[in-house]
C-alpha cells in the first residue's frame, strides 16, 4: 500500500525491497502508537492492517482502470542490483551460520533482550510496571524487543526467532544502504562500490544480539526516504514515520542518526543553496512523533533521572 502515499521507484527490485524497509519503520511507529493507546501488540492486528492496505491499493488501481495482471512483463533490473543481492545473501548466510553454530546466546545483551522479547510476546505491550524493571524496554527505547516480541508470537522458540531475525535484520542493511547510496550518488556503480566497502568491514555489527542491529538498517531507510522527497514531496510524511522509528531503537545510535541528519541537512542546504523545507519538517515531525509516542510518556512515568538511568546514563554525582 506504500504507493497510496507517495510515488515509488520504477525499478522493480528497488520498489519492492525498499517497501520492506519503509514498512518496517511504519510498523514500529504504528506499534508505539497502538501501545500508547493500550491496543495489544498482537501479530494478527499487524497482519490484518497489511492485508487491508493491499486490498485498498488493489481497489483504487481497479477503479482507475489499471488491472494488476494486464500487460504483465518480466521485471527488469541492472546487474549492479543483482550483485548487491549476492552480497546480501552471503552476509545473511554468514550471520545466520555463525548465530546457530552454538546452542546458546552469546552475551549479557542477548539474555536481557530475550527477557524483553518474551515479555512483549506474552503481555503484548512494551509498558512495564515500576516494579518490573526490564533492561531494554521501559524506559529504554523498545523498538527492537517490540519487533522480535511480535514475531515470537508466531513461533514458540524465542531462541530461534531472536537469532534468525537478528541475522536477517543485520543483512538487510546491505540492501537498504545500496538503494540509498544509488539515490544519493545517482550512480549504481558508486552505490555498489560503497556497498561492497560496507559488506567488507569485518566488524559491521557482527552477529551480536542488540538494539543497534535494528538502528542501522533504519538509519539507511530513513535517509533513503528523505532523498526520495526530491522525486515526490509526499515522501516527507513517510520519512517522518520512519525517522520516528529510528529514534526509538537505541539511545546511542539514534542520537548518532540525529547528528548525521543535521549534518546532512546543512550539507545539502549549502550545496543546493536553498533551505530544504520538506526535509527539515520530515526530521522535525519524526522527532516530535518519537517524543509523543515514547519519550514523553517515559518522562512522565519515570522522571528525567529515571529515563537517564534506564538508557544507561547514571546520575552525575553532585559535588558538595
Amino acid at each position: 500500500g506504500l504507493g497510496l502515499f507517495a510515488k515509488e521507484s520504477e525499478d522493480f527490485l528497488e520498489r519492492n525491497l525498499m517497501r520492506v524497509g519503509i514498512g518496517l519503520g511504519c510498523m514500529l511507529t504504528a506499534g508505539l502508537l497502538l501501545n500508547l493507546l493500550r491496543v495489544p501488540l498482537d501479530w494478527r492486528i499487524f497482519l490484518l492492517a497489511s492485508i487491508l492496505f493491499i486490498l485498498v491499493r488493489l481497489f483504487i488501481e481497479f477503479k482507475r482502470g489499471k488491472h494488476i495482471f494486464k500487460n504483465l512483463k518480466f521485471p527488469r533490473t541492472n546487474i549492479y542490483s543483482l550483485i548487491m543481492l549476492v552480497l546480501f545473501f552471503i552476509s545473511f548466510y554468514m550471520y545466520d551460520k555463525g548465530a546457530f553454530s552454538y546452542p546458546w546466546l552469546e552475551d549479557d545483551d542477548s539474555w536481557s533482550h530475550a527477557i524483553g522479547v518474551k515479555y512483549v510476546s506474552i503481555e503484548k505491550t512494551v509498558f512495564a510496571g515500576i516494579n518490573k524493571p526490564f533492561h531494554y524496554i521501559d524506559p529504554y527505547p523498545p523498538a527492537y524487543d517490540m519487533l522480535l516480541g511480535i514475531l515470537h508470537q508466531t513461533d514458540n522458540s524465542a531462541y530461534w526467532v531472536i537469532k534468525f531475525f537478528n541475522a536477517l535484520i543485520v543483512s538487510l542493511s546491505i540492501i537498504f544502504f545500496y538503494f540509498f547510496a544509488k539515490l544519493f550518488t545517482g550512480s549504481s556503480k558508486k552505490a555498489l562500490f560503497s556497498t561492497f566497502a560496507l559488506f567488507a568491514v569485518p566488524a559491521f555489527l557482527s552477529h551480536f544480539i542488540w538494539a543497534i542491529t535494528l538502528t542501522m538498517p533504519l538509519f539507511f531507510v530513513s535517509f533513503y526516504a528523505v532523498e526520495k522527497i526530491k522525486d515526490d514531496k509526499k515522501w516527507w510524511i513517510l520519512s517522518a514515520v520512519v525517522i520516528a522509528a529510528t529514534l526509538t531503537t537505541s539511545p546511542t545510535h539514534s542520537t548518532y542518526f540525529g547528528l548525521f541528519f543535521v549534518i546532512y541537512l546543512i550539507g545539502k542546504t549549502l550545496v543546493e543553496r536553498k533551505f530544504l523545507v520538506y526535509e527539515f519538517f520530515a526530521g522535525l515531525l519524526g522527532l516530535t512523533l518519537s517524543f509523543i509516542l515514547w519519550w514523553l510518556p517515559m518522562t512522565l512515568k519515570h522522571g528525567i533521572e529515571g529515563v537517564l538511568r534506564g538508557i544507561g546514563i547514571s546520575k552525575l554525582e553532585r559535588i558538595a
